[in-house]
């Protein structure tokens, strides 16, 4: 069967003054840019790899649903690496994943790093993958996995343009409440995961300051801007939403 992951972009702000909680639906970001004491970052676009994607369920196998598959094998399920855009506005992308085994998946794990000589011997088709983000992303470093363009306006300064590239190893793992369920038959998943991102988060210090990615521009230094980032800091909430 075919899962749907949609990748939505989210506001920490929003989510705190929502009368109605932390839900996806109220914490749709307004806008992309984030005020610090040193200036205003404005995201104008965020490319990202999935280097690896994988649903978990129950432990112990059952003949009925997985035929000859014993134990932890049961119920598990990892897709090809994928590239997607996060929309800086209120919609989101959607990636199909393809010939997701039935059964019912109560764990979402997934990992943004970039496509390494390790995943091309797997036969990921990582190669393939990274020709063709360099067909839109000429200047695309192999230990890049994020791409963000944006702006920094420091101060009582004028605004500077980024591209920035970036080595980043972000791990997410989560439980699905609910469960993804995925049905014995040939017809699509009527349920999505649906993953709210907070980029701007990923660029605020504790300190009230924001970076100033522009130093990070990748034309004028060739360097990639390297940084890990914890779940709770930038990945806000997944869940699995009716497909409507």
């Amino acid at each position: 069967d075919v899962v749907e992951v949609r990748f939505q972009a989210v506001s920490t702000g929003a989510m705190a003054a929502s009368d109605a909680g932390p839900s996806l639906a109220a914490s749709l970001a307004r806008g992309v840019s984030v005020q610090g004491s040193n200036g205003t970052l404005e995201l104008d676009g965020v490319w990202m790899i999935v280097a690896e994607f994988e649903l978990e369920g129950e432990e112990e196998g059952d003949d009925d649903i997985c035929p000859g598959v014993d134990g932890d094998d049961c119920h598990e399920f990892e897709a090809p690496p994928f590239f997607a855009e996060l929309p800086l506005d209120q919609g989101y992308v959607a990636v199909a994943v393809d010939e997701v085994p039935p059964g019912v998946y109560q764990e979402f794990e997934f990992e943004v790093e970039d496509l390494d000589d390790d995943d091309e011997e797997d036969g990921t088709g990582a190669s393939e993958l990274l020709s063709e983000i360099r067909a839109s992303f000429p200047n695309w470093p192999t230990e890049a996995s994020l791409r963000i363009v944006g702006t920094f306006t420091p101060e009582g300064g004028d605004t500077q343009p980024f591209e920035v590239y970036v080595d980043a190893e972000i791990e997410v793992e989560r439980d699905l409440i609910p469960p993804l369920e995925v049905a014995d038959d040939d017809t699509p998943s009527a349920e999505a995961i649906v993953v709210a991102v907070d980029p701007l988060a990923w660029f605020k210090r504790s300190d009230g300051t924001v970076w100033d990615l522009s130093q990070y521009d990748f034309e004028q230094t060739g360097v990639l801007l390297d940084f890990e980032v914890e779940l709770e800091d930038g990945f806000m909430e997944i869940e699995v939403e009716e497909m409507g």
